[in-house]
């Protein structure tokens, strides 16, 4: 049964995008959107309990651990909060003219498109294979990025093309360095299975895994949005459609920092820890700092929330170069507890935008006047980036830190919580700003839309129980991925 799902799954997104084609009614192309997704959440969780009955499943070119599980349910989740927004957001964008009700259906087609190459991404034990997903990636989203058609949304997509493809280009030879390295262990048995080449991992030349960890670190770090090579993802973020952005930010960038998790687990095996380690902790606090003055000095809320996926990341960096298995554990949370916030700030955002017709928060006041539940569901998302407890964000932040703290590494600690105190102290401004005082006239006042609350609800419930506790199960898994890459 779990070894048909793996094939099963990339089709669920696969087929839904192709009987978009088939229609152009707008009721019929959501109710698909949410079918689709519904199917892949429920069959995501089957596949999840055979793999805590069972163990890791694999056929072919695809595999499952508890590892690429945490993503998978990431995904599911994400997709199909996605889809609940959508209804309510669509109807509100054909409205003000933002998308036209001729191309709703290449709309619909290239997010489940989108969404197939993502699984197809974590899914992935073949390198090669895996490198071609996370391209996929890029051809799919870019053009959902540039949908609405302005100058300034075409601009931003093909920046992200050209930065991606350069990045990930890296990443393709770091993919080739590694599997020469398997070559010369295992001869004319050489794969580019990932868990192929972890069997022999120990016995690879550790000189050469180390410059093809640097190249796939560089490559899948720029779609990860790890600064320096973050220089697309602010404008993606900000011109995509509301619920693209959720994706790019909540899965997307999570998927490339699970495939250089896949080759930081070969660079631990064949150099030892320390090395892959320290190269992620460079990256995770040049990730923070570079951050904190883009946030503070932020008019535009888009790309605001951009800037703090760039620090999250940064943030799951640092996790995984502290290491161990409270840091490792704590990244791997943190993944989980950052794509669910993101999306709900994105949706919330997407609720503002709606109401003032403007990006600009100087212009976005007295939010909790006007959408008293939109506002109230923003500033609690607000607040968990903010890492302020009880919230999910908190939770994962603090095991970030104590990881940090059992190596005794005070200079990166020091750096780091005196970056996340300023950007809380900037993102609470900027949220409180927005969210209190008096509405400008240019506020709409219509009743909120139900399906668009209803997704930030559902995304607001995970985010506020994972801050209050871990539920046995999603614990179970996350040890597990854990073993995974401490292993």
């Amino acid at each position: 049964m779990a070894e048909t799902l793996l094939w099963v799954l990339p089709l669920v997104p696969t087929v839904t995008a192709l009987l978009m084609l088939t229609t152009r009614k707008r009721i019929l192309l959501s109710c698909l959107d949410i079918a689709g997704s519904a199917v892949l959440t429920v069959l995501t969780l089957v596949l999840a309990c055979e793999v805590t009955d069972g163990g890791p499943r694999s056929l072919g070119v695809f595999r499952v651990d508890d590892l690429g599980l945490i993503f998978l349910l990431l995904l599911a989740v994400l997709t199909l909060a996605v889809s609940i927004y959508t209804v309510g957001w669509l109807k509100q964008a054909l409205e003000v003219g933002n998308m036209k009700a001729d191309s709703l259906r290449s709309y619909f087609a290239l997010v489940h498109a989108f969404v197939a190459t993502i699984v197809v991404t974590i899914l992935a034990d073949n390198l090669g294979i895996l490198w071609i997903a996370m391209e996929g990636t890029t051809i799919t989203s870019a053009i959902l990025i540039g949908y609405h058609g302005h100058h300034h949304g075409l601009e931003a997509a093909w920046k992200y093309i050209i930065v991606t493809t350069i990045g990930i280009s890296f990443g393709l030879f770091g993919t080739v360095i590694i599997y020469a390295a398997a070559s010369h262990v295992m001869g004319s048995a050489s794969s580019m299975s990932w868990a192929a080449i972890m069997s022999v991992a120990p016995k690879l030349d550790p000189g050469i895994v180390r410059i093809g960890f640097i190249f796939a670190l560089v490559g899948y770090g720029t779609k990860a949005g790890l600064a320096p090579m973050h220089l697309w993802l602010p404008d993606a973020h900000s011109q995509a459609p509301t619920p693209v952005s959720a994706l790019l930010s909540g899965v997307l960038i999570k998927c490339a920092l699970l495939a250089i998790i896949r080759f930081q687990t070969i660079a631990a095996a064949a150099c030892g820890t320390e090395f892959p380690q320290q190269v992620l902790l460079v990256f995770g606090l040049i990730s923070v700092v570079v951050a904190t003055p883009f946030i503070l000095a932020q008019h535009d809320l888009k790309r605001l929330l951009g800037y703090h996926s760039v620090e999250h990341v940064g943030i799951i960096a640092l996790g995984l170069g502290f290491g161990g298995t409270i840091g490792t554990y704590g990244a791997l949370l943190h993944v989980v507890n950052h794509g669910i916030t993101k999306a709900l700030a994105f949706f919330a955002a997407g609720t503002a935008i709606a109401r003032y017709d403007t990006r600009d928060m100087q212009a976005i006041r007295g939010l909790l006047t006007v959408a008293p539940i939109g506002a109230t569901l923003l500033m609690l998302a607000a607040l968990s980036l903010a890492g302020v407890p009880p919230f999910s964000i908190f939770i994962s932040e603090l095991m970030v830190l104590r990881a940090g703290i059992g190596q005794g590494d005070w200079v990166s600690i020091t750096i780091f919580l005196l970056m996340v105190v300023i950007i809380f102290a900037g993102l609470l401004h900027h949220a409180g700003a927005m969210v209190f005082g008096e509405p400008t006239a240019a506020a709409s006042r219509e009743p909120e839309a139900r399906s668009p609350l209803l997704a930030m609800l559902l995304l607001a419930v995970i985010m506020i129980v994972l801050g209050l506790t871990i539920p046995a199960s999603f614990d179970g898994h996350l040890k597990r991925a854990t073993e995974v890459i401490v292993d």
